[in-house]
Formats: structure tokens, C-alpha cells, sequence
């Protein structure tokens, strides 16, 4: 069995790798409204992507408990359509996981979005084969995906199990080097989820973090593009290759 060790890079999904671009915010703001309830200021609104909607509903409005199932109902039947017309690949992203794909590194997508959900849309952007291992969160409306994490540290935790096992079945991938592994995110949660397991994030600043967020969490380093992320990559894995023209 190899006793190689191997670096791993785990990405959150909306603000990192995908720009939902208003599937979000309008669609939440549209649910709420549709319910008889005003609808959340922009600011309030981009504090819902990356936690989990019912975790939003409770922290972000004061809309009482027993009315969140049917707005999360009403947001989640229009959301995937918002989400193949709108969202879009942020610059260079594509370029970057084609890199990661020929270097010796195992990708993970680590999301509190649905997992459901997550897959579907993987699939729509031709990014499923860029992807060792998919995490994604469990869908409230769907009992059969209960077993599954609701918290980003729950959702990265179950990243690592799936590695865990890939290197399970193909031993000569290694075991992975928790020194040269590291989570890309664009919120507080990614950084809390990340050093609950002993790993640096790298927070992105073109996603959903306000003013300081990133950097009172914990980020090792917030970066402004994908150059900049390659960089920071490069340095925390030991994959020098990443640093150049994408």
C-alpha cells in the first residue's frame, strides 16, 4: 500500500466557483414576499449564500419558525431554473480545475448547498469530472437526504470521509497531507468549517463576505483573483505548477 501523501484542495461552491448572480438573493426575497412578508434588505439578502436557507431564515429575518418550510418550499421549486439561466463561472475558474486535474492533488467540493441540487448544477457547468469528491448538505424538504451534514463543518467532515474511502479503493492515490490541504471559500463559515478541521482556508474576496469577515474568522490569506488564488495554492500545497498564465 502506498504511503505517499498527498495535498487536497476542497472549494465551497456559490461565491467561489459559481457567481449565482441573483439566484439566490431574488430568489429567497421573491419566497418571502410571495408568503406576506417584506422582503429583506440587499445587504440582509447576500448574508444567504452559504449557510444553509433555513439557518438564514432564523438568523437573518424575524419570520417566525412554522413559515420557513413553505418559503423554503417556494424558493427551492424556482431556484434551479433562476440558477441555469443567471449563474455563471467566475473568471478563470475553469482554467484553474482543468490545471488542478493533470497535478497530483485530490479536488473536493465541499457546499452547504443540497446536495441534489449541487449535483444537477455540476453537471449543467461540465464541471462533474474536475471533482474527486462532492459534499453537499442535506435538502430539509427531502427526508432521504437526512443522513446527510446540514453545517459546513459537517459538510467538509464528510469530504474527507469520501476521500478516505476513494484512497480506500485506489491505494496508490496516498493518504491525504493535512499540512498541504486546504479549503477555498467566500464566507465565515468556510473558515469556521476549515479549522474545526485543522486546515487553512484561502477566502476569496468576489463572493458574499462583508467588510472584514473573512479575516476575523481565520483566513491564512483573502485573495482578489484567480492568480492570486493560484498563488496562495501554490504556497499552502506545494504545487508550484498552479502559479502562471491560466
Amino acid at each position: 500500500m502506498s504511503t505517499s501523501r498527498t495535498p487536497a484542495v476542497l472549494f465551497d461552491l456559490d461565491g467561489t466557483l459559481l457567481d449565482p448572480a441573483g439566484a439566490i438573493t431574488d430568489g429567497i426575497s421573491d419566497a418571502i414576499a410571495a408568503h406576506g412578508f417584506d422582503r429583506p434588505q440587499p445587504d440582509t439578502l447576500r448574508k444567504f449564500v452559504g449557510p444553509s436557507t433555513d439557518e438564514s431564515l432564523t438568523a437573518y429575518t424575524d419570520i417566525p419558525p412554522e413559515f420557513h418550510r413553505d418559503i423554503l418550499a417556494t424558493y427551492r421549486g424556482g431556484y434551479l431554473e433562476r440558477a441555469r439561466k443567471s449563474s455563471m463561472l467566475y473568471p478563470g475558474v475553469m482554467d484553474l480545475l482543468r490545471d488542478l486535474a493533470e497535478l497530483p492533488v485530490v479536488v473536493g467540493l465541499a457546499t452547504q448547498k443540497p446536495l441534489p441540487t449541487t449535483e444537477i448544477l455540476l453537471r449543467d457547468f461540465g464541471l462533474v469530472e474536475y471533482f474527486d469528491v462532492v459534499s453537499g448538505s442535506r435538502d430539509e424538504l427531502k427526508p432521504e437526504t437526512m443522513d446527510l451534514p446540514a453545517d459546513k463543518a459537517g459538510v467538509i467532515d464528510r469530504a474527507f470521509r469520501l476521500i478516505e474511502d476513494r484512497a480506500v479503493r485506489d491505494p496508490s492515490l496516498g493518504v491525504v497531507d493535512p499540512e498541504r490541504t486546504v479549503m477555498v471559500g467566500d464566507r465565515e463559515y468556510d473558515v469556521a468549517g476549515a479549522l474545526a478541521h485543522g486546515i487553512d482556508c484561502i477566502g476569496v474576496s468576489w463572493g458574499f463576505a462583508s467588510g472584514t469577515e473573512l479575516a476575523d474568522a481565520g483566513a491564512v490569506s483573502i485573495v482578489d483573483d484567480i492568480m492570486g488564488l493560484r498563488t496562495v495554492m501554490a504556497r499552502q500545497t506545494g504545487l508550484e505548477d498552479l502559479i502562471g498564465p491560466a
